[in-house]
């Protein structure tokens, strides 16, 4: 293959790979906004009903001053936290390099593959060794790109004393509880892109990292 026809392959690949990182983006949002419609509906059907209705000012929607004054903190401050960890991340070269990394190129099942070599769950390839190395920076960069979750967590904890309903409590408790798990992982992945970039500190260096920086 020629030097135009390879440039050309490797312009495609990087739009296909921008194009599946955008969509995750975009998927990442509208989820956020179906879980906080769906907590809408499920508090105002349980007050229609009044499957939970009790003498409590808590089940009754009847929100105490305080609550309305800690949720409004958390509100903003998880609002800030979100605009200015999106402005870290794009200052800091993190969003730019992330979306041009070369595992964006690959299909979903491929990165899983490629992942598990890395975190040593599964057989290395020979084919694979070139990219291997590439992976691993990204998972290092991963815990990075939480940061905006936690400021989206925020804004649940803040929403559910602001709403001061059940709905809101239970959509506050799955979205940390899940986050806190996602976290573990991607911490871990982390530590142990970091060991394996350690264990091949002396490997050669892949052609393929001076297309990620």
């Amino acid at each position: 293959m020629n030097n135009g026809g390879l440039l050309d392959q490797l312009d495609q690949w990087v739009r296909r790979g921008w194009g599946r990182f955008i969509l995750l983006v975009a998927a990442l949002t509208v989820a956020g906004t179906v879980t906080a419609v769906v907590a809408v509906f499920w508090t105002v059907a349980l007050d229609a009903t009044g499957v939970f209705a009790e003498a409590s000012r808590f089940w009754h929607g009847d929100r105490p001053d305080w609550a309305g004054l800690v949720g409004l903190l958390l509100w903003i401050a998880g609002a800030a936290w979100i605009g200015g960890s999106f402005w870290w991340l794009v200052r800091n070269g993190h969003y730019q390099r992330n979306a041009r990394n070369r595992r964006w190129m690959k299909s979903w099942s491929r990165r899983r593959q490629l992942i598990r070599q890395v975190r040593g769950t599964a057989a290395r390839r020979d084919e694979d060794r070139p990219l291997l190395p590439l992976v691993a920076e990204h998972l290092i960069d991963e815990p990075k790109f939480l940061l905006p979750l936690y400021g989206l967590a925020l804004l649940q904890v803040g929403q559910m004393f602001l709403r001061w309903a059940p709905g809101f409590v239970l959509i506050a408790a799955l979205f940390v509880g899940t986050l806190t798990v996602g976290a573990v992982v991607s911490f871990q992945n982390a530590r142990r892109a970091r060991a394996f970039l350690t264990e091949h500190a002396d490997g050669e260096t892949p052609i393929e990292a001076s297309a990620n920086r």
